[in-house]
């Protein structure tokens, strides 16, 4: 109990650190940043045969996906966003306006409307695109501490790829992880791919 304990307060403290080192990165160079590592994304197979990504939509200094959403409208493809509700669930929602079928949620995230979008379900996702605050070379992610995508992920498909997209200060030498973390299969940042073969 106790080790469960202090790996917890490890990852409060590890969070607000590497939130911290984020933040630090000047706006400009993030949305530079961003559109290389969302430029990466958009030439990989996976991503060019998909037709349905689960997607998040940025918050804070995270990497802008809002290229890639504009990239998903142009191409027709499908996009799912999460949504939190009061009881702490996760839902999921087909979203085709992000304009016009967004709203604040969840400690200030933009989520779907619930009467404005239609209900996905994660099993149509043949792509997931997933946040987190740091990664390591083993594949581990550090979340926001509720824990949401580590109840998604065991949801998807076996075979659907799970990518991490992050600036290069968000890696990490060793993540503090628990039996419940879920892992990720790819690392996209402004400088290097790694891919969990």
């Amino acid at each position: 109990m106790k080790i469960s304990k202090d790996i917890e307060l490890n990852k409060k403290k590890l969070r607000k650190k590497i939130i911290d080192l984020r933040d630090s990165i000047p706006e400009n160079r993030r949305s530079v940043y961003s559109e290389i590592i969302a430029s990466k994304l958009l030439k990989n197979v996976k991503y060019k045969e998909s037709s349905c990504i689960l997607l998040f939509y940025p918050f804070g200094s995270e990497v802008d996906t809002r290229i890639i959403i504009n990239d998903l409208l142009s191409c027709n493809k499908k996009i799912i966003l999460p949504k939190v509700t009061d009881k702490n669930i996760i839902e999921t929602y087909f979203v085709n306006n992000p304009l016009e079928e967004l709203e604040p949620g969840y400690s200030g995230i933009m989520e779907p409307t619930a009467q404005k979008c239609n209900k996905a379900s994660i099993k149509e996702a043949d792509l997931a695109i997933i946040p987190g605050v740091c990664f390591d070379r083993n594949f581990n992610r550090l979340g926001y501490g509720g824990g949401f995508y580590d109840k998604i992920i065991p949801k998807l498909n076996k075979n659907v790829l799970k990518i991490s997209l992050c600036f290069e200060i968000q890696l990490i030498e060793n993540v503090p992880v628990c039996a419940y973390d879920m892992k990720i299969d790819m690392i996209i940042t402004e400088k290097n791919i790694f891919i969990n073969k």
